[in-house]
């Protein structure tokens, strides 16, 4: 495992992603970027990687991809 794994491992289990949020935001980190690229990379719909990209802003407080990115590099919210 490398150190963006280790991080991306922290930053779920700080945040209680469930295992298919995990996938997803793992799809993301590693360049995954449209919720037609994500679908692909972790077999559902596009419309799954919506509802759960919704709820992984709702659990780490966050509006948008970009503020969710810049959480998990910086650790902390977009102001």
């Amino acid at each position: 495992m490398n150190a963006l794994d280790e991080k991306i491992g922290r930053f779920c289990a700080e945040y209680a992603l469930s295992p298919q949020q995990t996938r997803i935001f793992t799809a993301m980190m590693h360049g995954a970027i449209s919720n037609e690229a994500l679908a692909r990379r972790t077999g559902i719909t596009a419309g799954a990687v919506r509802v759960h990209l919704e709820r992984i802003a709702h659990k780490s407080l966050t509006i948008s991809r970009a503020e969710l990115i810049y959480l998990f590099f910086t650790g902390r919210r977009g102001e």
